[in-house]
């Protein structure tokens, strides 16, 4: 089917759409029509949309570009792309284009519509039907994941969502959305308050992170409405007790906002919520969901990684804490992964969980960061209180994963003298951080790029230190063949010699292979291998010049 649909890119790109090229590409056109149930000419427009697949959204307006059709042109088949997306082949997407200054839809294909083509079978959605309340949340989860990065526009998100609750109307939520008659703004609102409890264990909200996120996902002027109407408690969701101020000191605190004990009641009522809070979440990643991955160090770093990892098995973990504690010292495990970029810090971490059955409970400091402005201390605290219950429910003790935690390990700053502001804030954070490391009992893991600027009294909490370091040459070879089995050995230890590059950047090659491989069916050979590793020569470059300017 790829032959089919390179032929049709080829000759419309030849001989636009014309009789021309009807003639020419009938035969393609009638094996593309008839896999994928469309029209010839959605067929054209499909295949130009699938040929940058991998690229990101693209515009309606730049595949009219690459035929030399003018814009009004380009209207007469915005029905073919509507058709398209009505049967689920490409997806709408958000763009500032279409925010602000107007222009044409962007779309991609779903990576599972591409996968369909591939292996030449008709494509067939789910319709996510008879969900369990799990498979339910998890499906909204992703719904509202896509319309909040721009993959999924604000009606095909709305229809999504009618479509997800009319084929379960077994589910609580459901139930109670059809009591209480709660619009699609509503239910989006209430999915944003039920998923953060889900996912995070954290029942409050501030508002402006509320509203940045509902700007995201269902636009400025619908986000201003809903912050309107909470403000003045005339939200439907606050009118019908569901969603309240926070509490501070006996008053209300107008910056925050509560998912209530009545909204927990009525419509998660078909969760176990402590099993959820415990094992569910983006940032809660089960140990039986990570995938083996081989990974390559050298002597030194091999035999302390192995070491943690013997350590941190359960029958060995439990006779060590024992003995600290009768001994009056500490029974916390606190270690840091340092290094470069690439060198398999995160990966070791989760590798190490996978081989101790332990689950990991992910903090992302680089995208909490901004976040902890104005409320650093009441999210940073809640953290590690959610992981403290967590242990405190019994069973094996999962790993807490700050990664990339330079943002939060450096020196502490210097105040002036109003001791306010950022600087105080961050000093605050460190604060935490550091009493909790020394109250810990359980297991925490970071991340970090750099230690030359490690404050000291982190330094002192960390038992276990090691230092990653960029591959070596033989590691470097393995580590090819690993991600480009095909790859011959002697081909490895030329890119090994020629590319000083990290795991990452290997792995980073790899994955353009596969793509290559996936539009052309053909793997590509050492010199497609080289032009690859030397655009991302270029990209690492131009990164940094940026940066420098």
């Amino acid at each position: 089917m790829i032959d089919h649909f390179e032929k049709i890119i080829a000759l419309v790109k030849e001989n636009g759409l014309g009789d021309a090229f009807y003639e020419a590409a009938r035969e393609h056109l009638d094996a593309a029509s008839t896999l994928l149930h469309i029209t010839h000419v959605q067929a054209v427009f499909f295949a130009l949309l699938l040929e940058h697949f991998g690229e990101g959204p693209v515009s309606v307006d730049k595949i009219g570009e690459g035929l030399k059709c003018s814009k009004m042109q380009l209207l007469r088949y915005m029905d073919d792309f509507d058709a398209l997306k009505q049967k689920k082949l490409i997806r709408a997407s958000k763009s500032q284009r279409l925010l602000g200054q107007g222009g044409f839809t962007e779309y991609t294909v779903p990576m599972d519509v591409v996968n369909a083509v591939r292996s030449n079978t008709e494509y067939q959605f789910k319709t996510y039907d008879n969900l369990s309340p799990e498979e339910f949340f998890g499906y909204a989860e992703s719904l509202l994941d896509a319309a909040e990065s721009g993959d999924l526009e604000n009606d095909t998100l709305v229809d999504e969502i009618n479509c997800l609750l009319s084929r379960n109307s077994h589910i609580s939520f459901v139930k109670k959305q059809k009591e209480y008659d709660l619009n699609e703004g509503s239910v989006i609102v209430l999915f944003v308050f039920c998923l953060t409890l889900l996912n995070r264990d954290i029942e409050v909200i501030k508002d402006e992170k509320l509203m940045r996120d509902l700007r995201d996902i269902i636009g400025y002027r619908e986000a201003q409405e809903v912050d309107n109407r909470f403000k003045a408690k005339k939200h439907k969701l606050f009118v019908n007790g569901l969603i309240e101020f926070d509490c501070k000191n006996g008053l209300a605190d107008t910056e925050y906002y509560r998912i209530t004990q009545k909204a927990k009641d009525e419509f998660l009522d078909d969760i176990d919520m402590k099993e959820k809070v415990k094992h569910r979440g983006k940032n809660f990643i089960l140990a039986e969901k990570l995938s083996e991955k081989k990974l390559f160090y050298s002597e030194k770093i091999n035999k302390r990684i192995s070491e943690l990892t013997n350590l941190l098995r359960e029958d060995n973990f439990c006779g060590i804490q024992k003995r600290l504690s009768e001994s009056k010292m500490r029974t916390g495990f606190a270690c840091i992964f340092s290094g470069p970029p690439g060198t398999g810090k995160t990966e070791t971490a989760y590798q190490i969980a996978r081989e101790t059955g332990r689950d990991i409970m992910l903090v992302d400091i680089a995208e909490t960061k901004s976040m902890w402005f104005g409320e650093s201390e009441k999210l940073i605290k809640s953290v590690f209180d959610r992981y403290r219950r967590i242990v405190k429910d019994g069973g094996l003790a999962p790993i807490l994963l700050f990664n990339e935690a330079d943002a939060v390990l450096g020196k502490r700053r210097e105040l002036g003298e109003s001791r306010s502001g950022p600087g105080q804030t961050e000093n605050a954070i460190q604060n935490i951080i550091l009493q909790e490391i020394e109250d810990l009992n359980g297991i925490l893991i970071a991340t970090t790029n750099m230690t030359v600027n490690l404050d000291k009294a982190f330094e002192r909490r960390f038992l276990y230190k090691i230092e990653f370091e960029k591959p070596d040459a033989q590691s470097k070879r393995a580590i090819w063949q690993s991600h480009i089995p095909a790859l011959s050995t002697d081909d490895a230890v030329q890119l090994a010699a020629k590319f000083d590059f990290s795991g990452g950047q290997i792995e980073n090659i790899a994955r353009k292979s596969t793509v290559s491989f996936i539009l052309s069916g053909s793997s590509p050979d050492l010199s497609v291998l080289e032009t690859f590793c030397k655009e991302e020569l270029l990209e690492k470059a131009a990164v940094r010049i940026g940066f420098c300017a």
